[in-house]
């Protein structure tokens, strides 16, 4: 007896290829947040997902492209959890960012090391700044002055300051702060803009 041939099935080809690219995207966020972006090859981001770099070729064109398109992922699942933050609560704002921070602030600080030198790095960055803008516009919104007076941007701009991934840096590897420590610093600042007048 004949035996009859499987469907074709597009939707089990078509999960399988996202499922490809998600293995390979992930590859190249874990290797961006161990080694310097200089350090990570091709063939390093093959192996570790498990594919030729044929295949990463394929989809994604070059290493750059394929850079840029594994940040913009992962951000966007950064920017679902910071959007969770209720409007005013300061010390949930402050937890959900320095957790994000401890995650992956030494990649993103070696990422800023070479944004002049990369464009995709570079592209990534500026839409993780206007993010943190419009983050810091929402969550402190109670405490800013009306958006449409000269003080409003002064404060918003010293609110990004209080809540820069700079400032983590400069707090957790320059001066060796704990990370309760740098909790504590943050809180200070950021309670201080919320008392202080405005401009």
């Amino acid at each position: 007896m004949k035996k009859e041939k499987r469907p074709y099935s597009m939707s089990t080809r078509a999960e399988s290829a996202t499922q490809t690219e998600q293995s390979i995207m992930h590859a190249m966020v874990a290797l961006w947040m161990e080694i310097p972006l200089s350090q990570i090859t091709l063939e390093k981001i093959a192996e570790r997902a498990g594919v030729t770099v044929r295949t990463i070729l394929r989809k994604f064109g070059s290493k750059e492209d394929l850079l840029e398109a594994s940040l913009q992922h992962d951000a966007s699942t950064i920017e679902q959890t910071r959007n969770k933050v209720p409007v005013g609560d300061v010390a949930e704002a402050l937890n959900v960012l320095l957790t994000e921070y401890e995650q992956m602030g030494e990649a993103v600080v070696r990422t800023i090391v070479l944004e002049n030198e990369l464009p995709g790095a570079r592209k990534i960055l500026d839409r993780g700044r206007a993010y943190h803008r419009q983050w810091c516009a929402l969550v402190f919104e109670p405490y800013l002055p009306d958006s449409g007076s000269d003080a409003y941007e002064i404060k918003l701009a010293a609110f990004i300051a209080a809540t820069e991934i700079y400032l983590w840096k400069l707090l957790r590897k320059d001066l060796q702060k704990s990370h309760d420590e740098t909790r504590q610093v943050f809180r200070l600042l950021v309670e201080g803009l919320i008392r202080s007048p405005h401009p």
